[in-house]
């Protein structure tokens, strides 16, 4: 086995494995491993026999992690598990969970967040826009405040839906618990940097202040964790979950 394949559960549909930081879910390229390969490989070596007959293993992707983050990532082994979970995916039903490590004392013990996001077309980055600001959209181009106009990606507003549980404090951090209810792009680390609170290790959407605070205390990959999968069983029409711990490089 990989040394990056931590395998938490395993049956004839599914695969579900603890990612590490700094690992691709896939797509690594050239001389890099990622997870999706290094699955394929591990069942590879598992059905010798169909790898003999030039048959690669079925490996269905049906959500990554940014390559910083951690955490649970399911994997479908046949087309008809990967065709079955992604539609609830598309739909909604399954429930996703995160720890983040963010800086800065959140003052309230729990909240909702609801924005709008676009991408922008310089940097491909995620940004929170206002509805006058989503309002102002005409041929790919947005005007934010102070007049700055600013191309996004296909002109399109997505909105940008969580709820969050402060679990630990201190005077520079705060972790927290975030049910996901809409997976956009960045989504988690551009509304708590929009909220003033970014994630601890994040260059792309951090402050100054944040990414020095992350520096002095060690903190290089994005402090954000799938700490929890949920969804109904392809074969057994049950409801499962997958989950992991509070992993150490989140702990205050």
């Amino acid at each position: 086995m990989n040394a990056t394949l931590n395998i938490i559960y395993e049956d004839d549909d599914i695969i579900v494995c603890h990612k590490p930081a700094g690992i691709a879910t896939e797509g690594a390229g050239v001389g890099k491993m990622d997870l999706v390969s290094s699955i394929r490989n591990y069942l590879a070596r598992k059905n010798r026999a169909a790898a003999r007959n030039g048959k690669p293993p079925y490996v269905g992707t049906l959500y990554r992690l940014d390559q910083p983050v951690e955490g649970v990532v399911v994997v479908a082994k046949n087309k008809s598990a990967a065709s079955f979970i992604a539609k609830q995916i598309k739909e909604r039903t399954t429930e996703k969970y995160y720890y983040a490590l963010c800086y800065g004392k959140i003052a309230n013990d729990s909240g909702h967040l609801e924005d709008l996001l676009v991408r922008k077309q310089s940097d491909g980055l995620a940004l929170v826009v206002s509805v006058k600001e989503a309002n102002s959209l005409l041929d790919q181009t947005i005007t934010l405040g102070m007049g700055q106009r600013q191309r996004i990606f296909s002109g399109e507003i997505k909105e940008a839906v969580l709820d969050y549980e402060v679990m630990q404090r201190d005077e520079n951090s705060s972790l927290v618990k975030i049910k996901l209810r809409t997976g956009r792009f960045h989504q988690i680390r551009v509304q708590f940097a929009h909220m003033g609170h970014p994630l601890l290790g994040d260059l792309k959407y951090g402050t100054k202040e944040s990414i020095a605070y992350s520096e002095a205390i060690g903190k290089t990959n994005v402090c954000l964790a799938c700490c929890r999968f949920g969804f109904v069983h392809p074969s057994s029409k049950k409801k499962v979950f997958f989950e992991i711990t509070i992993p150490q490089s989140l702990k205050l």
